[in-house]
């Protein structure tokens, strides 16, 4: 007897698995004792801004790393970098290792917490990374960084997140400008939440069909304000490589600017190295997000 579809041409456990990250790299545990290791050790400096709070509840905090040069008065364009982990895992603290080699190159890091599932929602996951790109926007001049160049990228959740703040209509947040955010760029995104909620992930996740619409930047108006960078691992799954195109499809089709980033021999844990590594294709794409400006 053939098994049911639920999802394209997936039965549930072929959906399943493709979602499935770390069973697919088994090797995943050493990624994260790496990343939490040379993050710690990054959050120790004296010049990192530990813990600011940008929101009300003891999840709404970032860390901030400046530059490690700034002409006197001067101010700094901003990287804002959202950590993965579907949502309901990892710590900002597992992205602040990639702080450094920007601060060095004159570009302050901020890496920001969320409220995990199954604790809270999607709803609510998206509501605090605006609420953390509000904050930083107000709060930049005392930050010694320019409210007119702030980035924001991500990895996994997190690429899902960076893209949900690249849609978002910033004048119905408070009146913010409709370019708050100048360039966006996504690795290992997920843009399509509608296979996650057929998925053994939504135990966790919990969405509903509402939920999942309303957290899915493939069906958001493109801000064609903020232009999108985006990437996926050679190794990655079908699903990943197919949510990406879909995006980056949709997205071009309501005018807004996708550009994509080649990235073979890479799988959804070794990728997220490469965002500061300025001599692969990935890390250069990054600097040159942030150095043409746009």
């Amino acid at each position: 007897m053939a098994k049911k579809k639920v999802y394209l041409h997936y039965d549930q456990e072929g959906l399943d698995a493709q979602y499935n990250l770390r069973a697919r790299w088994p090797r995943h545990p050493e990624f994260f004792a790496q990343w939490r290791r040379e993050g710690d050790a990054v959050r120790a400096r004296a010049d990192c801004r530990r813990d600011l709070a940008y929101g009300p509840t003891p999840a709404e905090t970032l860390d901030l790393l400046p530059p490690a040069a700034l002409a006197a008065g001067g101010r700094a364009p901003l990287l804002v970098f959202i950590h993965g982990g579907y949502w309901q895992a990892l710590d900002k603290r597992d992205v602040c290792f990639l702080a450094p080699p920007f601060a060095k190159a004159g570009v302050a890091f901020a890496a920001p917490n969320y409220a995990l599932a199954p604790q809270v929602g999607l709803d609510e996951i998206v509501r605090q990374m605006r609420a953390a790109l509000a904050w930083l926007w107000r709060n930049a001049p005392g930050l010694g960084c320019d409210p007119r160049r702030i980035y924001v990228a991500g990895h996994s959740a997190g690429g899902h997140l960076a893209a949900m703040l690249a849609a978002t209509n910033w004048s119905r947040h408070g009146g913010l400008p409709s370019d708050l955010i100048k360039g966006a760029f996504s690795v290992s995104g997920v843009y399509d939440l509608e296979p996650l909620k057929l998925s053994y992930q939504n135990a966790v996740l919990k969405l509903d069909d509402g939920a999942a619409r309303r957290n899915s930047p493939q069906g958001l108006a493109a801000n064609r304000a903020t232009p999108v960078w985006a990437t996926v691992g050679g190794e990655e799954s079908e699903e990943f490589h197919r949510q990406q195109a879909a995006l980056a499809k949709a997205w071009r089709a309501a005018g807004g600017v996708v550009r994509e980033i080649a990235a073979p021999k890479l799988h959804h844990f070794d990728i997220l190295a490469k965002c500061a590594d300025f001599a692969h294709p990935i890390g250069k794409a990054m600097r040159a997000m942030m150095d043409a400006g746009i």
